[in-house]
């Protein structure tokens, strides 16, 4: 797009930069004769609503600002299908260009450039804008030495709406403050954090934290500590450092409360140990930082009297190597490998275990050296993965071979997904690099429907990717228990009407013979009567379609040829009705109790009865772990009840 003109205002002069969503030109401004930087939203974006209105957004919010240690926003707009913003032109370096060259810094260079971001990050807070990619990258440090926060670019006015985790992290991981990494709201508290993982870098040279994944890295901000800085750098004040530390703090309430607050600590701290230099203005407004160019340019002046004296000793230098060469070729000529040395065919060593690989060289009169130590899937922890040169070389004698040694499979943390809603759990357990395992439904009075209750294996417990992790998810508070009213002998209708009012349901419709109930009554129903049951559950019921066909009656001239224990006499049976039916006297109703065990978070209740009509399932309901059980369960003559849980025999019950 160089030579473009935009709005036939901006000449793209040369690409300066490049963002997660937008290209950065360096542009002309025709109208007002000067060069910016224009911010261009990237094509596969500028079709999308969402981004556009968060591009737009952007502009409005970071146009309210007017500050030194802020990027000036001059325009916004589009030409036809290109949105762009347009920005002050910056000369200088950013910092993390700075951080490479020159960490670590002085404490009075970070204690500068940081108290010149906590400037504008106040300004901003106090015009309800938050930054929220806060790092090196976005802090220009002009010619002059001023820092200037720049790319205001996923800022949002916090008096519109509480800013929160759409799903995906925005910004830096290795600056990213444990709460936005979690997807809870961000605060002016969220910047902080990101600015004290600067100066942290800008002391050390090092970032807090660091890792090949960058879910690995956001995993490291939420649950861990970096190392101390001093650790790292000994020139390191301990009141510096308790400084970052505190701004580093996991929960937002313990860091600074403000990003003044932040920037008097650090510039309190200067002025107590640094009493004769005065770096800063009694009023509180800062000098000009001191100059990383300056100190170059020093440097260099040094570096060429120094070439200077090394040019008046480099004759006679010359004269002392010549003859050291002399003398390393003649003890070369009288050795017993030649001039040359000896020449050793490489072996292979990869796959081998550590020590064996150093032992088979040795064999060979070759050296080994581990050059760096490595995550892999494939090769086994303290095994050689690759080898230079490569097996098979002709190398001399005593020379080094360089391996790269497997430090194993790598093993990373595994989320904490109990209590966040299902899909967001398996998203972030899939990004994370795990598979999903099994999901088992449980209800939950403390976790809402459709939520994770429990996860296995736990939250952080180290596990190498694709490992498996099943969740319990809540069915919802667990139903109400309601008690199943007697049915037996009532129409269908009035059956019905029972169970609704005692918030049941009528399940399946039966039909058999019944001698002992008219047609249309109810002869049987699936629960017994007074069992406890959950509300919403279905009785089935069977009903009487009549009085099943007597048996052919006895022919009298026949009776001499009848058996002399003939049943058609019934007079002395008290078992057999005059129907057929055999009595079975009286309906009993006792009551089961007994108490869940608590190794399992719930358990599948089941409770079969056997009386003098069959056997019957009476119970059926999930409970709790330790929960306490009870049951009414009805039957004839006596029963025999067993219980079992998750399909596992409990324990049995005799009733009379």
């Amino acid at each position: 797009m160089i030579g473009t003109n935009l709005s036939d205002r901006y000449e793209l002069l040369e690409l300066i930069g490049e963002g997660g969503m937008a290209v950065v030109y360096k542009a002309h401004c025709k109208v007002l004769d000067r060069i910016v930087a224009l911010k261009i939203l990237k094509d596969e974006f500028s079709k999308d609503a969402g981004f556009i209105e968060r591009f737009r957004t952007e502009a409005l919010a970071a146009a309210q600002l007017s500050h030194p240690n802020i990027a000036n926003i001059y325009d916004v707009g589009h030409d036809e299908d290109v949105y762009y913003i347009v920005m002050e032109y910056i000369e200088g370096m950013n910092l993390k260009e700075l951080i490479r060259a020159d960490a670590p810094f002085t404490i009075v260079q970070a204690i500068n450039v940081a108290s010149m971001v906590l400037d504008g990050l106040h300004q901003a807070h106090e015009r309800g804008i938050i930054h929220r990619d806060i790092k090196p990258q976005n802090i220009i440090i002009t010619n002059d030495g001023v820092a200037k926060v720049a790319d205001f670019g996923i800022a949002k006015a916090t008096t519109k709406k509480t800013i929160t985790f759409d799903g995906n992290i925005i910004g830096s991981v290795h600056y990213i403050a444990p709460e936005q990494a979690k997807g809870e709201p961000v605060s002016r508290a969220t910047d902080l954090y990101s600015t004290a993982c600067i100066i942290y870098e800008m002391l050390t040279g090092q970032m807090p934290f660091d890792a090949e994944s960058t879910i690995t890295v956001a995993l490291k901000h939420i649950h861990e500590m970096p190392l101390p800085p001093h650790e790292i750098n000994p020139d390191i004040p301990e009141e510096l450092e308790a400084i970052v530390m505190k701004a580093m703090a996991k929960d937002p309430a313990l860091r600074y409360g403000t990003a003044q607050d932040m920037r008097n600590a650090l510039v309190d701290f200067y002025r107590r140990t640094h009493p004769e230099e005065e770096y800063f203005r009694t009023d509180g407004e800062k000098m000009d930082m001191v100059s990383f160019n300056s100190n170059k340019k020093s440097n260099k002046k040094d570096k060429n009297l120094d070439k200077k004296k090394k040019h008046r000793l480099r004759k006679s230098s010359v004269i002392i190597v010549v003859l050291a060469v002399i003398g390393v070729l003649s003890g070369y000529l009288y050795s017993n490998g030649g001039l040359f040395g000896e020449e050793i065919e490489v072996p292979d060593v990869q796959g081998l275990i550590t020590k064996e690989a150093e032992e088979k060289l040795v064999d060979y009169k070759l050296k080994m050296a581990v050059i760096s130590q490595v995550n892999d899937d494939n090769i086994e922890e303290d095994h050689v993965i690759k080898q230079d040169p490569e097996p098979e070389t002709k190398v001399k004698a005593g020379r080094t071979i360089e391996v790269i040694i497997s430090k194993g499979k790598e093993m990373i943390a595994i989320p904490g997904v109990v209590g966040l809603m299902r899909d967001d759990a398996e998203n972030l357990i899939k990004n994370a690099g795990f598979d999903l395992g099994v999901m088992y439904p449980a209800f939950d009075d403390k976790y809402p429907e459709n939520s994770v209750i429990s996860q296995e294996p736990n939250a952080n417990t180290p596990a190498v990717r694709g490992t498996e992790v099943s969740l319990r998810i809540s069915s919802g508070k667990p139903p109400s228990k309601v008690r199943v009213p007697n049915l037996i002998n009532y129409p269908l209708e009035t059956a019905t009407m029972l169970l609704e009012n005692s918030k049941l349901a009528v399940g399946e419709v039966a039909e058999e013979e019944s001698a002992e109930y008219d047609v249309g009554r109810i002869v049987k129903q699936s629960i017994a009567t007074d069992v406890m049951v959950d509300e919403g559950t279905k009785i089935d019921i069977t009903l009487s379609n009549g009085t099943p066909p007597k048996p052919p009656a006895v022919n009298p001239d026949a009776s001499n040829n009848a058996p002399e224990n003939n049943l058609g006499n019934t007079g002395n049976n008290d078992n057999i009705t005059t129907g057929g039916t055999q009595n079975l006297g009286p309906l009993l109703t006792r009551t089961l109790e007994f108490t869940l065990p608590d190794n399992e978070s719930s358990y599948q209740v089941q409770i079969k009865a056997k009386d003098a009509q069959g056997e019957k399932i009476v119970y059926n309901q999930l409970h709790r772990s330790g929960d306490l059980v009870t049951v009414a369960v009805s039957f004839y003559k006596s029963c025999d009840a067993e219980v079992s849980i998750d399909g596992k025999f409990y324990k049995s019950f005799q009733l009379q």
